[in-house]
Formats: structure tokens, sequence, C-alpha cells
């Protein structure tokens, strides 16, 4: 299973409000890197990062969930 398939099966078990902050999320992700040149790669330590604010909101995300 591919990780865009692993996100979709855990996003459509969150209620829609958390679903919401996934997708506010992923907007700032998407903005944040249209505003890199085109030519400019994340460094491992970016993607490090980025990946770690995601497991972040969705630890959270699954806390309010399960209370």
């Amino acid at each position: 299973m591919q990780l865009h398939e692993q996100i979709q099966q855990h996003l459509a078990k969150l209620e829609p409000s958390l679903q919401a902050e996934v997708l506010d999320f992923v907007l700032f992700l998407e903005e944040r890197q249209k505003k890199r040149q085109p030519d400019q790669s994340v460094s491992e330590e970016e993607a490090l990062q980025i990946h770690q604010q995601l497991m972040d909101r969705y630890a959270d995300a699954f806390v309010k969930l399960a209370q």
C-alpha cells in the first residue's frame, strides 16, 4: 500500500473537524512548496522536520478523536 493510500485510510477515520485540520496543514505545505524556487529541493533535515510536524499533528488529531 502506498503512503497516500495509508494517509487516506487514517483520514477517513477522523471526524470532519479533524479532517479539516489535516487539510489546512496540507494546504500550508503546498503553499510553502510553491514559494520555493523550482530548482530548490528539500534538504533531508527539512524533510524530517516536515515529517515530524505531520506526525505531531496526526498524534494530536488521534488524541482528540480518542476523547
